[in-house]
């Protein structure tokens, strides 16, 4: 009956105009209803039943990209498999969406993982997936985008959601409205992310004024929003000439050179994970550089650096880019790579983790993941 009802609502709130739910998707309306469940599910059903328990099924659901939902959903994972939890993260969705497709392979890379998933799947693919097997799979993780997808997933699979939303507006506490009303009960918890810490008690009263579950309010952090160096060498369209840098390492700062340097100024010593960026002409500032703790050096103008250049950053083990592109394009290139950057990399991962454990509400993150 419960699960009768809470299909009634998922169609009653179909009917008004609203905010884009991030269950239902803008294409709401086209919604198949509630129906009889489909041979997969029950495939899993009995499985599991047969086994002794019922997995849990969390689902991550975000009213627009770049929320974090990806983040969220392989950090808590890896906290459950630390604890010696079963779990399994999946990401559903169409094969060809490139976002979903590489949210599919993150999640495929977790230890965790074996090599299970890959490519984004269907609710019917990914619910098979976890029931096979000799151990059964305890938590089970799913990331989808608003519409058709996510709606089954949350009605088959019985799953608790959780709403991730990317800062606190008052447009984003009415989405978290609409969706409370639309999942009823199955809405487990709500995370707020890239809040400005200025702000992250302001985000906090306002949601605590909802009276929504709200799991955490997380401040913006320079490591998870950091390009990786794979995104330093697409954005600058470069060539590693030296070395074997670590392509998922997160890159916090960005340097460009001064007009002169000193080679004991203290400009390039003041950041530390970091990549400078210099003319390739310009020997002086780069053994400046290659002074300080260095990450990497990204030598603009497309001429090949001085030999005493090579031969200082080989002795510090520190990777050598050469880009085509002036000091000037360079930079203008990577004004916005931050905010394009996508989750991955074990730092980042270890870095969401540390922040979500620290952040959330431990009550509500063991209710979250309990068993029924």
């Amino acid at each position: 009956m419960d699960g009768q009802r809470r299909r009634h609502r998922l169609t009653r709130a179909q009917v008004a105009p609203r905010p884009v739910s991030p269950i239902t998707g803008p294409q709401a309306s086209q919604s198949r209803g509630p129906g009889p469940p489909c041979r997969p599910f029950l495939y899993w059903l009995r499985s599991n039943l047969h086994k002794g328990r019922a997995m849990i099924t969390l689902l991550f659901l975000s009213p627009a990209p770049k929320a974090g939902k990806t983040a969220l959903a392989a950090a808590l994972a890896l906290h459950l498999a630390y604890q010696g939890r079963r779990v399994l993260a999946l990401r559903l969705g169409d094969r060809a969406h490139a976002a979903a497709a590489h949210d599919a392979r993150l999640f495929a890379g977790l230890p965790f993982a074996r090599g299970r998933g890959g490519a984004p799947l269907t609710p019917e693919e990914a619910l098979r997936l976890a029931s096979e097997g000799e151990r059964p799979v305890e938590v089970l993780f799913l990331e989808a985008d608003p519409g058709p997808t996510a709606q089954t997933a949350a009605e088959q699979a019985d799953a608790r959601v959780v709403l991730v939303l990317r800062g606190v507006s008052g447009a984003q506490v009415e989405v978290a409205r609409a969706a409370a009303e639309t999942l009823g009960d199955q809405l487990r918890a709500v995370v707020a992310t890239a809040v400005p810490e200025r702000q992250v008690g302001v985000a906090q009263e306002a949601l605590a004024g909802t009276g929504l579950p709200v799991l955490a309010v997380l401040p913006e952090d320079r490591t998870l929003y950091a390009p990786t160096v794979a995104d330093l060498i697409e954005a600058l369209e470069a060539e590693v000439i030296l070395g074997e840098p670590d392509l998922e390492q997160a890159i916090e700062h960005i340097l460009v050179n001064p007009i002169s340097a000193d080679p004991g100024q203290p400009y390039y010593a003041r950041r530390r994970n970091k990549a400078v960026i210099t003319r390739s002409d310009k020997t002086d500032l780069q053994l400046a550089a290659l002074q300080t703790q260095t990450d990497l050096l990204i030598l603009t103008g497309g001429v090949p650096p001085s030999p005493y250049t090579i031969d200082r950053a080989a002795g510090e083990e520190v990777p050598l880019l050469l880009t085509r592109l002036g000091t000037r394009e360079a930079v203008s290139r990577l004004e916005d790579v931050y905010a394009r950057s996508r989750f991955t990399g074990e730092a980042k991962l270890e870095r969401m983790r540390a922040l979500l454990l620290a952040k959330a509400d431990q009550r509500l993150l063991e209710a979250l993941v309990a068993r029924a």
